[in-house]
């Protein structure tokens, strides 16, 4: 009987190897290392782990800030989506470039962290149902407005429009720039230059007459004329009315003397940091703990400023959080430098030339240099009020994304929509969408879906969506799992199916949590899994109700 022959150690370590490998795939950076990731991780979770020098503003609300080009094996990621590829055609990247914040590895890849623009060329129309008669009516249009909204807007009219008279509007002299980055600004932690989304050449190579810093003072309904501030008139045939919100400046005695601020735009942003440096502040006080006031006031402790923050609420991001989840992200607010003070409100602002100090309503004050009132917004709706539209909050619009004047459109931040504003990113895009595909009468409707609200404060991770308390008979919390640290999860379920989410550190979690809301996934047989944290049935119940639609 023969003997078997004993494994070679070489071998045996091989197989070793083999085993901690499982489930692992290559990634080469050009220029950098050769490392092993686990299939489903993000390219820039990879990158960041390997100390590959690779832009992470997204995290920060940069959007559009981690642009990689693929150089092998692009079919080893993750299917690209719509939102994906409008900002690669954004920022004039073509094929084989892909945002590394939401590309998932499935396979080998190499990998370039640092694409250059390729040079513009004319973007190909894309294909909507269209009603002819109404397409070859319109020559010209006019988008007022150059936010997100409005930029989008006039980038998807250009796909359905390639022969119209195009023109964009903007008040700022600014060109379009990310507005949820200019906190980072307040402490000069990133330049303006860096705040800019498009390409130089982004509005010429689309022939989009772009004018910047030149308010518009009136829609003209009877002449069909968009009127400058320089009095000159623009003849339109439809109009997109994208003019956005204004801060909310709150009910406090003394508000507006100097060293009191709004932080909405860059020059908010650049006046609130040359008064920090000017006059050698050492407190501020912000009013507000929404997702804006906590931004900027991380990155106000940056400047070694102490920060109080005055919340009439009973804990931060009560219309996102429930108790708990508030609770730990105070804790986690406190240990960044944060004083937040819940179920206090300003009276008056003391000061003499400068600001000295905040009033409280309960006759207590706060000494400080500087006061920040992040309160909310309100809808910059005059000119369609000067112009007869309907308002009710906002402007309002059918699903359609048209207003009360059918040659006349509204998107972004200065909408009303079935009675809600929604003042986020996406819900801009998605409205800027469908108001171009409606103007040429392609059929499009505007739906509401939840909206996801995420903190970007560096180290809290924090996502909120849908609902995030049960009601009805139907509604149920089903699960809550708190750590012992300061990780929460909390899901909310309307008959099995996910209608809302809470998460508080876990990141990796909050793509397929984001998408399961939206696409309101069954979780009745998956309980007990999600109950023992284990949530990997998350992707897979994701991904597959994505097939199946």
């Amino acid at each position: 009987m023969t003997e078997p022959t004993p494994a070679h150690p070489a071998d045996e370590l091989l197989r070793v190897a083999e085993a901690v490998h499982a489930g692992e795939v290559s990634v080469a950076f050009t220029n950098g290392p050769t490392v092993r990731a686990k299939k489903g991780d993000k390219l820039l979770d990879i990158a960041e782990a390997s100390q590959v020098p690779i832009e992470h503003g997204c995290r920060m609300g940069m959007c559009g800030s981690d642009p990689v080009r693929i150089i092998e094996g692009e079919e080893n990621l993750s299917a690209m989506r719509s939102a994906e590829r409008r900002t690669l055609e954004r920022l004039g990247l073509g094929a084989g470039c892909r945002m590394a914040c939401v590309s998932r590895v499935e396979g080998p890849v190499v990998v370039d962290p640092h694409p250059a623009p390729e040079e513009p060329s004319e973007e190909p129309t894309r294909a909507v149902a269209v009603v002819p008669e109404l397409k070859t009516e319109i020559g010209r249009v006019v988008v007022i407005g150059a936010g997100v909204a409005g930029v989008t807007a006039a980038e998807e009219l250009r796909r359905v429009l390639p022969d119209a008279e195009l023109t964009l509007i903007g008040d700022e002299p600014y060109a379009f720039y990310n507005r949820m980055g200019i906190t980072r600004l307040v402490s000069e932690s990133v330049s303006i230059e860096s705040l800019y989304l498009n390409r130089r050449d982004w509005a010429g190579s689309r022939r989009i007459d772009y004018r910047r810093g030149l308010p518009v003072t009136a829609i003209d309904r009877e002449s069909g004329d968009v009127v400058l501030a320089d009095r000159e008139r623009i003849p339109y045939d439809r109009v997109v009315i994208a003019t956005g919100a204004a801060p909310l400046v709150p009910p406090i005695d003394g508000f507006g003397a100097a060293g009191s601020f709004v932080l909405r735009t860059i020059d908010d942003a650049v006046q609130i940091q040359q008064h920090v440096r000017r006059h050698r502040c050492r407190t501020v006080v912000i009013v507000g703990a929404g997702l804006l006031g906590l931004e900027a006031a991380y990155y106000l402790t940056q400047l070694d400023l102490r920060v109080v923050m005055l919340d009439r609420s009973p804990w931060p991001l009560s219309r996102q959080l429930d108790e708990q989840a508030g609770a730990l992200l105070w804790e986690m607010l406190h240990d960044l430098g944060i004083e937040l003070l819940p179920l206090i409100e300003a009276e008056r602002i003391v000061a003499d030339e400068l600001v000295t100090g905040v009033e409280l309503v309960d006759g207590g004050t706060i000494d400080a240099e500087l006061c920040l009132a992040a309160t909310g917004v309100v809808p910059n709706s005059e000119l369609a009020e000067a112009a007869a539209l309907e308002v009710a909050g906002g402007v309002t619009v059918n699903d359609a994304m048209q207003t009360s004047d059918p040659h006349i459109y509204a998107v972004g931040d200065v909408v009303d929509h079935q009675g809600r504003r929604y003042g986020l990113w996406p819900a801009s895009v998605e409205q800027a969408q469908v108001a171009a595909t409606s103007i040429v009468g392609g059929e499009a409707a505007f739906s509401l879906l939840a909206q996801p609200a995420r903190l970007k404060v560096p180290g809290i991770d924090l996502l909120s969506i849908g609902a995030v308390e049960a009601s009805g008979e139907d509604s149920r919390t089903v699960l809550v799992s708190a750590y012992g640290t300061r990780r929460y999860r909390k899901l909310v379920l309307d008959d099995g199916r996910l209608a809302g989410a809470i998460i508080l550190g876990d990141p990796e979690l909050f793509d397929d949590v984001t998408a399961g809301v939206e696409q309101g996934i069954d979780l009745s047989s998956d309980l007990d899994a999600f109950e023992h944290g284990k949530w990997q049935a998350l992707s897979r119940l994701v991904g597959g109700a994505t097939l199946a639609g």
